[in-house]
């Protein structure tokens, strides 16, 4: 018995692969260590925080912002990617939470923000 996959399926798995190359390694590093992760073995692997705050059940804050610089090309403005990282850890300096925003500043190469409605604007 012969086994052949359909040209649609096989085009949604690459995909799929595709996709998977393209995670940054700092998402993989977090999903890696959400609940187990001190604060020091984050600083080791991400480096020093952009931010840090407290919230109010005595946890502490970090915010990351990876930025990187994309050159134009005749389809697209050059711009700024941004990606922010918001780290929430408890009081015993445990990763607990953590979100991931990204967004394209488009002709900007310095914006004034990371990402808009980011942790600390006003927006």
């Amino acid at each position: 018995m012969e086994t052949r996959l359909s040209v649609p399926l096989l085009t949604l798995f690459i995909m799929l692969m595709g996709c998977a190359v393209f995670v940054p390694k700092e998402t993989l590093y977090l999903k890696s260590a959400q609940d187990h992760a001190t604060q020091e073995e984050v600083r080791r692997q991400l480096g020093a925080p952009a931010l840090t705050a407290s919230n109010e059940k005595g946890g502490v804050i970090w915010v990351y912002q990876v930025r990187e610089q994309q050159s134009g090309s005749r389809w697209r403005a050059p711009g700024l990617w941004c990606d922010e990282y918001v780290l929430t850890f408890d009081e015993q300096t445990i990763l607990r939470q953590w979100t991931h925003r990204s967004e394209f500043h488009g002709g900007e190469l310095m914006p004034t923000y990371c990402v808009t409605g980011g942790f600390g604007s006003k927006s």
